[in-house]
């Protein structure tokens, strides 16, 4: 898998357009299908992307339903995997599950999309069929995540007409700089990733990114790494 793996994860560190994003998640893994959704406390439910009528049918009855794999692996964090999904999900999603009975769907598998502490949407796969996937196939799909989630965020910030940071006043400019270097040494990521985090944080809560920057720069919130995973410490 690992050549596939990097030639996938190249192809998504490059999408610049929706419908783009399905097929290579679907030559790692082949299943029925996959869609990426928005959903969480940061932005509002919605299919980014999907590859089938089924999968989309998926979405909008999570969305309406407010619970189901996408809600419960944005919520903790963590990947949710039910290998046999009209077995064994009534007891996390009765309603959900019960919507699936004329449905040909055997198994469902949701990834989280997270920028730092903002919960961004889900990548699902599913197949008509009972099945499994494999610790490496887990893996992977975790791993794709970060480009996918980069996208969605990117996606939903450039929808949403913010000001660019070229057009701040030069101080406003030197300390959302500034406030970048704080971050990039707390969490090691790239100087794009740790702009687009404090952008992100500035959307999430109606904010200005120069307000945002303030509040990192007098440590009055920060970010720290919990199990992989990079999280708001106030």
């Amino acid at each position: 898998m690992s050549d596939t793996f990097a030639i996938v994860y190249s192809a998504l560190d490059r999408v610049d357009e929706d419908d783009q994003l399905v097929e290579p998640i679907l030559r790692l893994i082949p299943l029925s299908g996959v869609s990426i959704a928005t959903l969480g406390d940061t932005l509002s439910p919605e299919t980014i992307a999907a590859s089938d009528e089924q999968i989309a049918l998926l979405d909008e009855l999570q969305f309406d339903l407010s619970e189901g794999p996408s809600w419960d692996a944005v919520g903790s964090g963590r990947p949710v995997l039910e290998e046999a999904v009209k077995r064994t999900g009534y007891d996390s999603w009765p309603s959900f599950t019960e919507a699936l009975r004329d449905h040909a769907v055997g198994s469902i598998f949701a990834f989280p999309l997270r920028v730092g502490p903002l919960q961004v949407g889900a990548v699902e796969l599913y197949d008509t069929e009972e099945r499994t996937l494999d610790t490496q196939a887990v893996e992977a799909m975790m791993s794709l995540t970060r480009p996918l989630s980069r996208y969605v965020l990117r996606r939903t910030l450039e929808l949403a007409s913010l000001p660019d940071t070229a057009q701040l006043k030069p101080h406003a400019r030197r300390r959302i700089h500034q406030a970048t270097g704080f971050v990039i040494a707390q969490l090691g990521l790239s100087p794009d990733d740790a702009h687009l985090l404090i952008q992100a944080q500035a959307f999430a809560q109606n904010r200005s990114m120069s307000e945002v920057a303030e509040d990192i720069l007098e440590r009055r919130t920060g970010y720290v790494l919990r199990d992989e995973t990079i999280e708001d410490e106030r």
